[in-house]
């Protein structure tokens, strides 16, 4: 059976529920991806359960387990619609693996989000805030072109290249080649980041 880890092209889908998706390598599953139920801090005070529970999406945290169920790492994101917030991972054992962050490229990178010209652009941070890599999303007038990771020094590591789920018309699908295998914590960074870029998208 394949590994995750061992992958160098995979697919992610979103199959059935929002927020649920798969990884698989032509056909053969290499992960699963299910939503872990979280209580609300103002839900304690309450004494049933809440009953919007199911579209609260103020924090989302997701399980990227194998196909024996055994967990690989966390995608945990919590909404504030003041700023963006990025999108933590985080390993079974509970210790911060690194985050994928919103990275405006300044002034002239938000000029560009905006015309069209380049698409949004995030930040993979390790443990200690620092960029293992960045992901650069096509452009809106070019939506269907690859979209890119770069290491620090920008050389390319891997592309992706989005496009509509064969499970329903909204539904998106990410396919994710590397050039070469990464080093830690790159690569698991790079496995979670589309997972923490849907979560900053609102769930259809």
């Amino acid at each position: 059976m394949p590994n995750l880890y061992e992958a160098l092209t995979w697919t992610i889908d979103e199959p059935q529920r929002p927020r649920e998706y798969v990884f698989h390598d032509g056909g053969e599953l290499l992960a699963n991806v299910t939503r872990v139920p979280v209580r609300r801090q103002d839900d304690a005070s309450v004494p049933y359960a809440n009953p919007h529970a199911q579209y609260d999406e103020t924090r989302v945290v997701l399980c990227v387990a194998g196909p024996d169920q055994t967990p690989y790492f966390y995608v945990d994101r919590t909404n504030d619609p003041m700023r963006p917030q990025p999108a933590h991972v985080v390993a079974p054992n509970g210790g911060h693996i690194g985050s994928v962050a919103v990275s405006t490229g300044g002034v002239k990178g938000v000029f560009k989000l905006m015309s069209g010209k380049q698409g949004g652009r995030y930040a993979l941070l390790d443990a200690h805030g620092s960029q293992t890599a960045l992901l650069t999303a096509p452009g809106l007038r070019n939506p269907h072109e690859e979209g890119t990771f770069t290491g620090p020094g920008g050389d390319q590591i891997a592309t992706y290249q989005t496009g509509l789920s064969t499970y329903g018309d909204r539904r998106r699908r990410h396919t994710v080649r590397l050039l070469h295998p990464l080093p830690e914590p790159q690569r698991t960074l790079v496995l979670a980041s589309l997972i923490g870029v849907e979560l900053m998208i609102p769930a259809g």
